[in-house]
């Protein structure tokens, strides 16, 4: 389905998201041991676990120590689950890393809007587009990916290296954050239309209409997370401004 690049844990990914949505594993409700699995699909299991831990960022999976890695219910909460699950626990606070985000990816709009191109634009929808096929069939994996795709052509059409280098330093972080907020099934498609409120802000030209449209999808990506933000600044919305 996508037309941007997959990576080998990725593919891994997708795989074992069809074979959940199959019931491959509906009488047990767990996967087997990663040893096992490893060898019957062929992969490592460094980037089997990468897979799995990606899997439980999304919603999809949960490990428990000592007993294996299990099918999650839908919207599952709490610390341990799926939807509560954030890699960098013990590390980076997650509210530290949307506020980062927010400022960085709010500065790389603001930018993107004074020079963006109907090219540039056009690249943004195809992302919302792969986000949208994505949805229509229940494929995290490759909504999580378009995404990613969408952010990262945000920084590219901002053209500023400095901005490109530090998203590279933390982008293992960010990636993280960015699965946590997909995990809850009752709001995984307001990505969509958010994404599509920053390309219409962007398209006005204006920096403060882009910015302020990027701000109010941070603060929602990080409410789909549990997490509160707190710097709307009284705007709501920003399609009123488009």
């Amino acid at each position: 389905m996508s037309k941007f690049p997959v990576t080998v844990v990725k593919n891994i990914a997708q795989q074992l998201q069809a074979r959940i949505q199959r019931k491959d594993w509906a009488a047990t409700g767990k996967l087997p041991g990663q040893r096992q699995l490893a060898e019957e699909m062929g992969v490592s299991r460094a980037s089997l676990r990468e897979a799995i831990t990606m899997l439980e960022g999304l919603g999809l999976l949960r490990s428990e120590a000592g007993r294996g890695v299990f099918i999650a219910e839908p919207g599952e909460a709490g610390l341990g689950s799926a939807y509560g699950r954030w890699p960098f626990q013990g590390r980076y606070p997650l509210r530290d890393v949307y506020l980062v985000r927010a400022q960085l990816e709010e500065l790389a709009a603001m930018l993107a809007a004074s020079v963006v191109t109907e090219s540039g634009l056009e690249r943004l929808r195809d992302t919302v587009r792969l986000m949208q096929a994505a949805a229509d069939v229940g494929d995290l994996v490759s909504m999580a990916e378009g995404d990613h795709a969408f952010h990262a052509c945000m920084f590219e059409l901002a053209g500023s290296p400095l901005l490109l280098d530090i998203l590279a330093g933390i982008e293992d972080v960010v990636e993280g954050s960015r699965q946590v907020a997909f995990a809850n099934p009752a709001r995984v498609n307001e990505p969509i239309h958010e994404h599509m409120l920053i390309i219409e802000a962007l398209a006005t030209g204006s920096p403060e209409k882009a910015g302020l449209a990027m701000r109010h999808h941070l603060n929602n990506v990080a409410d789909r997370s549990g997490v509160r933000l707190g710097i709307q600044n009284g705007a709501a919305d920003p399609a009123s401004l488009c």
